[in-house]
């Protein structure tokens, strides 16, 4: 490979490096720990290493791997001049992302002992990614990699036959630095492509929420404004009722028990007034309507003492029309395609239905329109609650209101009428950490397709 070629290959090298290292650093790093030249091999291991390498121990090969991309066992012999190994080594050390490390072996060598020899070393050198062992004439060649599988590996050898020994090492190094970069650049874009994948799918789903959450606080609003609207009403009936008794209650002559009961109705209308001016979700309706009722009993009880008649008993509101105060009795009645069921009624409604005619139900603004508060959506729910707060809540609610949108919401796992929103209702082989073997065969075999004969 020429100057020029490795260059060019070393500039590719770089960009591809930068690429990878923005996609793969921060999900995990690797560091192999180093260990001791006198680290245990079982006894078998140890005589076939020997016989691969007799006078270069597996210590020493490794220490000269440790600081060197070139080992020649003494048993290779003088097969290479210092220019010639000088100049794989420089070859090899450029080979960065493949790091290769190679080992010259004697021809008499065979694949099992090389099998037992490259891991051994491997495991002592404790850095690089690439171990090959060659013999000394380069007609047979092999090795292991964590960065390589069997097949590549045995493709890449098959690439090199025929080649001298130096040629061979070079030509080697060449091809596995190509092939780990090439395979670096498609896991770049790999990632890339994955990243731009998950980025949209994020920005879908982000955008899919935002808008429906938008849509969910625009519904909320318009249902708000509704009940405020519906609240308000009731509020300024109270005032009315309050206003048109007009009853001095600095005269002296005054009953003082109409006095309280009529002071009691005025500070009950001030506490929905203020509660309303201050409900920001229809959960803070619910406090309105409890001072709705409490005023509505107090001006019933004023009028009564007024007239000298006994105070009435205090009952639930008119199911029908909480704006008409106390219920008198209970009666029977069904909504429209509903079963029957008691529920609380003022004289006026209980008549009605009595007779067979409509009682006076309290229509609410909803959607721009009016409909039976029981059926003007979740939103209503603390409204209804609020009236009924002190008579049993939602135990009472639930049996008055089957049939009717916020019952189904109640027997459907409503719960409470006090909830917080509007919407809220209703291989085989590894050794030291990662090298591939290809299964047991480190590689493929040594000889790049058969060539090695019995090695």
């Amino acid at each position: 490979m020429s100057t020029d070629n490795r260059a060019m290959r070393a500039a590719r090298r770089g960009a591809v490096s930068t690429i990878v290292a923005a996609v793969a650093l921060p999900a995990f790093a690797f560091s192999a720990p180093a260990q001791a030249d006198t680290a245990p091999t079982t006894t078998g291991n140890a005589a076939i290493v020997r016989a691969a390498a007799p006078n270069d121990t597996v210590g020493q090969i490794a220490k000269s791997l440790t600081d060197s991309r070139l080992h020649v066992t003494s048993e290779a012999g003088n097969v290479l001049s210092p220019a010639d190994q000088n100049e794989i080594k420089t070859a090899l050390g450029g080979d960065s992302d493949a790091d290769i490390r190679a080992v010259v072996v004697s021809n008499r060598v065979d694949s099992a002992e090389v099998r037992q020899l490259l891991p051994a070393i491997a495991d002592r050198v404790g850095k690089g990614e690439t171990f090959v062992a060659i013999t000394a004439d380069g007609s047979r060649m092999g090795g292991i990699s964590k960065k390589l599988d069997a097949s590549e590996i045995n493709q890449l050898v098959t690439r090199t036959n025929g080649e001298s020994l130096k040629n061979r090492l070079i030509q080697f190094g060449d091809l596995a630095e190509q092939k780990v970069d090439d395979e670096s650049r498609s896991n770049a874009i790999a990632g890339f492509v994955m990243l731009g994948v998950l980025v949209t799918v994020v920005a879908l789903v982000t955008g899919g929420f935002l808008v429906a959450r938008g849509r969910r606080r625009e519904r909320e609003a318009r249902e708000m404004a509704d009940l405020k609207a519906g609240v308000q009403e009731d509020v300024t009936l109270l005032g009315e009722d309050i206003a048109r008794l007009d009853l001095n209650v600095m005269d002296s002559g005054l009953d003082p028990d109409i006095r309280a009961d009529y002071e009691r109705a005025m500070n009950s209308y001030d506490d929905a007034k203020r509660a309303t001016e201050r409900a920001a979700r229809p959960h803070d309706m619910q406090a309105v309507t409890t001072a709705l009722e409490d005023g509505r009993y107090y001006m019933t009880a004023t009028r009564a003492r007024l007239a000298g008649e006994p105070v009435p008993e205090r009952r639930a509101p008119c199911f029908f029309n909480p704006q008409h105060g106390p219920s008198v009795q209970d009666v029977l009645w069904a909504p429209p395609g509903g079963t029957e069921r008691s529920v609380p009624a003022c004289a006026a409604d209980a008549r009605a239905v009595q007779h067979g005619t409509d009682p006076d139900v309290r229509m609410v603004p909803y959607g721009g329109g009016r409909r039976p508060y029981w059926n003007a959506g979740p939103a209503y729910a603390p409204y209804a609650g609020g009236y009924y707060a002190g008579y049993g809540g939602l135990d009472l609610l639930s049996g008055l209101m089957i049939g009717t949108m916020l019952g189904s919401m109640m027997s459907g796992g409503w719960g409470g009428y006090g909830g917080d929103a509007a919407g809220g209702l209703g291989g085989d082989g590894d050794i030291g950490g990662g090298w591939d073997f290809g299964g047991g065969d480190f590689g493929g075999g040594f000889g790049g397709g058969g060539d090695f004969g019995g090695f």
